[in-house]
């Protein structure tokens, strides 16, 4: 009974799977068939005298289909609160001021669709339900003069039996622009950019297309030294050399967002802020020869303290996130300007507006369909004070990795005809004259802590003698980045943290520091000099896959060195040998101590107790030759004596 219940539910499973193996398919296809791509849409349309206006849409849908689509305009936004459900996808609220009515795209044998739509304010005329005969309207009724706004747009459309909703944003300008809105782009190159190379190579390529828009790339050292490393990919090195190319394209700093720059200054190693400050420069320099602008983008929540120190640094102007602010600019009116920052000495700041950095950054929304909503916020808050007296600003921060080359190739064009914004340097926003413009405040507190976290004296005293040892090798090394990685580890070791882990990151570096010493050592076989002016031969052994400039330190009681105890060395190859002079050797057995080291001598890399052996050089090895001598005489002389008295016996 149960081997027949078994049976006959194989039976059944077999059946529905090859069902769903002919259904799925269909499933599959049908979704894909059902779904249309935003490619574009015109973010401003601009009135005419005759109260005629124009926007063009492209979408691509799937091939064969036979798509409809609406287009409806609703009334104009007023308050800010109303774009955050249009970027959703929510949909504004409200009844809809007029419609295109069914537009039928059936007689386009494309995939892409490029279509216009009219606007007009004047006498109502009939829609058109089909492409084939002319132009869909929209009717706005308005005076001309007062049809200014920002209006959400929303597009049905259908094919076959499904239907899918897009909401956009459609600036309507009637009027002239007194002050366009300064908008600053930001793109942060941080770890993060490796991770995803293809997306920000894209990024970069698409950036050094648009040579004539003005970018800040905010450049972290960590990433730079990735690059720089002889691993790294050469097309990512490419395209951020070509992203750069254009002098309109600034590099700025961004250190990482972690380190304690207050507990480094409240420990006596300002030094070190500076070094965290110009790691980057120097990597930049080498990768690029390009110079870095004065503004530093800072990230995290740094404390009041390491405000402090990076001012005392030098930096004096730091683009700082909103979420580090007592209160968010670009949740009130008073934003665009920038602001000093309340407890530092002379420095000033301005804050991206966070709403518009994750839209641009948003992978949810299509490229084109993210410029248009990106381009109409920012019309949207030009509108907020129109006649305002002094420029604003308004800056966009977005990861690069975060943004695809089609994506910024959309945004940078749109900005640069949209008669609303204006791209600019980010340092021409900074001018002291727009501080506390336009009724800002001329100053702004930060949220985070004003202390600094806690070091230890062994936190202290072993990061200062670990910066030395590095410091050392690192300029020792001529011919690999290992250098600058050891650097780079040191610097990543002082962040915010407990006083063990900090120790911890420490103690790593050291460890990375003795790996890499471990890759050198010395000939330790005994010598024998064989004179007085002899010469010491020393053999270095090195397996480093990079050359290291070096000194070998001679020493030894007894022993002189005419050239000098100490000779320069390049280590370029396994095995280096030198020949070293000597003189006034005193002693039979001596023993030769040896060091390797850094040319400044501050590490050992290897050392070395050699046992020499001096031969014909002892007191007892002169005494021993003058007997032999003497022996050898007296023995001469005794033969000669016998040899004449033998001469003599034969004459008698």
């Amino acid at each position: 009974m149960f081997h027949r219940f078994s049976t006959w539910w194989r039976a059944l499973s077999v059946v529905l799977l090859s069902l769903a193996t002919v259904t799925w398919p269909s499933a599959a296809g049908a979704q894909t068939t059902s779904g249309f791509e935003f490619l574009h849409q015109d973010a401003v349309a601009t009135l005419s005298h005759s109260g005629v206006a124009h926007f063009s849409t492209t979408l691509r849908f799937p091939a064969g289909s036979q798509p409809r689509a609406v287009v409806t305009l609703f009334p104009r936004i007023i308050e800010r609160s109303q774009l955050t459900p249009i970027i959703a996808g929510q949909g504004a609220g409200g009844r809809p001021i007029t419609s295109t009515g069914p537009i039928d795209f059936s007689c386009h044998t494309a995939t892409v669709v490029q279509f216009d739509v009219d606007i007009y304010t004047r006498k109502a005329r009939p829609n058109v339900h089909h492409c084939t005969t002319g132009t869909p309207r929209l009717h706005l009724g308005c005076p001309n003069a007062r049809c200014d706004g920002v209006y959400p747009l929303r597009y049905v459309v259908t094919i076959g039996q499904t239907t899918r909703t897009v909401w956009s944003l459609l600036t309507v300008q009637a009027t002239s622009v007194a002050t366009p809105l300064r908008v600053n782009l930001v793109e942060t190159l941080s770890t993060t950019s490796i991770d995803h190379p293809k997306r920000t190579q894209s990024n970069l390529t698409a950036l050094a297309r648009l040579g004539s828009s003005p970018v800040a790339l905010a450049l972290d050292y960590r990433l730079l030294n990735k690059v720089i490393d002889a691993s790294a990919d050469t097309a990512y090195r490419s395209a951020l050399n070509a992203a750069l190319a254009s002098p309109l394209h600034r590099a700025v700093n961004a250190p990482p967002g972690f380190i304690d720059f207050g507990g480094l200054a409240a420990h006596q190693l300002q030094s070190e802020v500076h070094y965290q400050l110009s790691f980057t420069h120097d990597l930049l320099a080498t990768l690029t020869g390009r110079p870095l602008d004065g503004q530093v983008v800072i990230e995290g929540r740094p404390s009041l303290a390491s405000l402090r120190a990076l001012n005392a640094a030098g930096v004096t102007q730091v683009v700082l996130p909103e979420g580090d602010l007592a209160t968010a600019p670009s949740s009130t009116l008073t934003w665009g300007a920038p602001f000093r920052v309340t407890g530092t000495t002379s420095m000033v700041a301005l804050s991206p507006d966070a709403p518009l950095s994750a839209l641009v950054a948003n992978s949810r929304i299509a490229p084109g369909l993210r410029s248009v909503l990106t381009l109409g916020t920012l019309d949207f808050l030009h509108f907020e004070a129109p006649y305002a007296p002094s420029v604003r600003s308004v800056v966009i921060a977005a990861r690069a990795s975060a943004i695809s080359g089609s994506v910024v190739t959309s945004l940078v064009n749109g900005l640069a005809t949209d008669p609303y914004t204006t791209t600019a340097s980010l340092a021409s926003s900074f001018a002291t004259s727009l501080i506390g413009s336009n009724g800002a405040p001329a100053s702004r507190s930060t949220v985070a802590p004003s202390g600094v976290s806690t070091w230890s004296s062994t936190n202290v005293s072993s990061l200062t003698r670990t910066i030395e040892l590095v410091s050392s090798y690192a300029n020792a090394v001529t011919s690999s980045n290992v250098g600058n990685t050891l650097r780079e580890q040191v610097l990543t070791s002082e962040f915010v943290g407990s006083p063990d882990q900090r120790q911890s990151a420490i103690s790593a570096t050291d460890q990375a520091l003795v790996n890499e010493v471990g890759y050198f050592s010395i000939d330790q076989s005994s010598i024998t000099l064989t004179g007085p002016s002899a010469t010491i031969p020393i053999t270095v052994f090195s397996r480093a896959p990079y050359t290291v400039t070096a000194v070998v330190h001679l020493k030894a009681p007894g022993l002189t060195f005419p050239r000098g105890s100490s000779q320069p060395v390049v280590l370029n190859a396994s095995t280096k040998s030198i020949e070293v002079p000597t003189s006034s050797q005193a002693g039979s057995n001596l023993t030769l101590q040896v060091l390797l080291t850094t040319p400044d001598g501050r590490l050992v890399l290897a050392e070395a107790a050699i046992q020499m052996r001096v031969a014909g050089t002892s007191i007892v090895g002169y005494l021993l030759t003058f007997a032999s001598l003497l022996v050898l005489g007296l023995w001469w002389l005794r033969t000669i004596n016998r040899r004449a008295k033998g001469k003599g016996r034969h004459a008698r």
